[in-house]
């Protein structure tokens, strides 16, 4: 089978960032992987792998489906996984399409953390410069700070000789 080109449009459907751990959920799974999503379900279920593992990589989610009578929206369970929940829940699944799919998701896994990466690479390039300016700006206001007392205590003492200079040199004029 040919190799699946996808954009980053279509990486953004098949995960998403939550609490900067990229995740899928099972409705995906489904979707991409053309299955009934009843089936993907009892697939996680089943899964043999340690609770501690479980815990780690799927959670339990809602999902809101249309209700076919046209009532309320119908309530139902469905995963978010980790990338490492995926790719325990895949490896069963077989077949060239499926191998695509799958090199499709862990293109979409490896885009969206360079995503977050990029992210926290700007987040903490543009808080640093942040940090800087502040400092810089800190340190010439307390020198500010310092230089203003300076003059507030050398200030009384600068008028007072250039009074008396003023003083003594108009005394000169009258006097002369």
């Amino acid at each position: 089978m040919k190799e699946l080109i996808l954009s980053e449009a279509e990486f953004e459907q098949m995960v998403a960032a939550d609490k900067g751990q990229v995740v899928t959920t099972s409705l995906r799974v489904a979707e991409y992987f053309g299955r009934a999503h009843g089936k993907v379900l009892r697939a996680i279920d089943n899964l043999g792998c340690s609770e501690k593992f479980r815990r780690a990589n799927f959670g339990l989610t809602v999902s809101f489906r249309e209700n076919p009578s046209g009532g309320a929206p119908i309530e139902s369970r469905a995963y978010q996984m980790t990338k490492d929940g995926w790719m325990f829940l895949v490896m069963g699944f077989t077949g060239k399409k499926a191998a695509a799919i799958k090199e499709a998701f862990i293109a979409a896994f490896n885009w969206m953390a360079e995503q977050l990466l990029k992210r926290a690479i700007d987040f903490n390039a543009v808080r640093n410069e942040l940090v800087l300016e502040y400092r810089h700006w800190k340190s010439v206001t307390s020198l500010a700070g310092r230089t203003m007392r300076s003059w507030q205590i050398r200030k009384p003492s600068i008028e007072g000789d250039m009074q008396a200079l003023e003083h003594e040199g108009q005394y000169q004029l009258f006097h002369a």
